[in-house]
């Protein structure tokens, strides 16, 4: 029993002394001057042999502040989509009559059935959109939504086909809904939510759009080839309502800023050197950080330099 205790005591004593401790960075960083011009490439003195250090030159989406930062109001939050549909003509409905609305909804619980659709409250903002009237493509510009956010609720965007067939005299339109996009706009980044540029026929790219038929199940949307699209039913069916409505976006992501890496372990630097290409007062920082696999400890050293033209 007692040799058990012994070599328990061993092995404890051994993985202890095999353990290396993690030191905070004994790290400095000078430079010859604090002003500088655009002209100027400046030199950036290390001091100590850290094992890793990382560099924000304090630029827009450079600045150490906002390294951590994953969630900020926007100044504002913009949609933007495209639609074409049947042209008017003898057989289909007029121009007059639009079946499309696109909504907004902060307080819809995410279950694509029926009954949460019908309690969510939703925001129609067609008004604030520019539908097509033919074949060809339209834009339907720049729409203000961040009016909508309530707190830290999730926005979803809907599109909704809505009709009374059985009226009918003419056959209902198609449409089809493309190019959709919604971003959050910052003093100083643009955070793409979902989407491509503003005016580019693009996919839905991560909209997460899901297809849901209130009445008359024979028709609906589908997603196909970048686009949600609605074919009508024939004239004198049974009202119609179907919904395609697209996965939470949160309105306050924001892209925290990236420091770039350079140093690691398998070399020693001790000097950097940067060139500023804008006039402007600029907070640098260097972080400076030893790790292993259990631990890891920093320190973060800043210079304000002034580069004028």
């Amino acid at each position: 029993m007692k040799k058990n205790i012994y070599y328990s005591l061993l092995l404890f004593a051994l993985a202890s002394c095999s353990k290396v401790e993690i030191e905070v960075p004994d790290f400095n960083v000078t430079t010859d001057k604090t002003t500088y011009t655009l002209r100027d490439t400046v030199a950036f003195n290390l001091e100590g042999n850290p094992g890793f250090i990382s560099f924000f030159s304090g630029e827009t989406g450079k600045k150490y502040e906002l390294s951590s930062v994953t969630k900020k109001n926007a100044d504002s939050t913009i949609l933007f989509f495209s639609t074409n549909t049947t042209a008017a003509s003898a057989t289909t409905q007029p121009l007059s009559v639009n079946n499309v609305s696109v909504l907004a909804s902060t307080n819809f619980s995410g279950v694509y059935d029926s009954a949460s659709i019908r309690k969510a409250t939703w925001t129609d903002i067609s008004n604030k959109a520019v539908f097509a009237t033919t074949t060809t493509t339209v834009q339907s510009g720049n729409i203000r939504v961040d009016s909508l956010k309530s707190g830290d609720n999730p926005l979803f965007i809907a599109f909704r086909y809505k009709s009374d067939t059985a009226k009918a005299t003419a056959l209902p339109r198609k449409w089809v809904v493309a190019s959709f996009g919604l971003k959050n706009y910052f003093k100083d980044v643009v955070y793409p939510l979902a989407g491509g540029t503003t005016g580019a026929v693009v996919p839905f790219t991560s909209g997460g759009f899901n297809e849901k038929s209130l009445l008359n199940s024979t028709s609906n949307w589908v997603f196909a080839n970048g686009s949600l699209t609605f074919n009508a039913a024939p004239v004198g069916s049974l009202p119609d309502e179907d919904w395609s409505i697209s996965r939470p976006f949160d309105l306050t992501l924001y892209p925290k800023d990236l420091g770039t890496v350079i140093k690691n372990t398998s070399v020693r630097l001790t000097q950097y050197k940067y060139r500023f290409v804008t006039a402007g007062t600029y907070v640098v920082t260097f972080v400076a950080k030893n790790n292993n696999s259990e631990e890891s400890k920093e320190v973060a050293k800043q210079i304000t330099l002034t580069i004028t033209p």
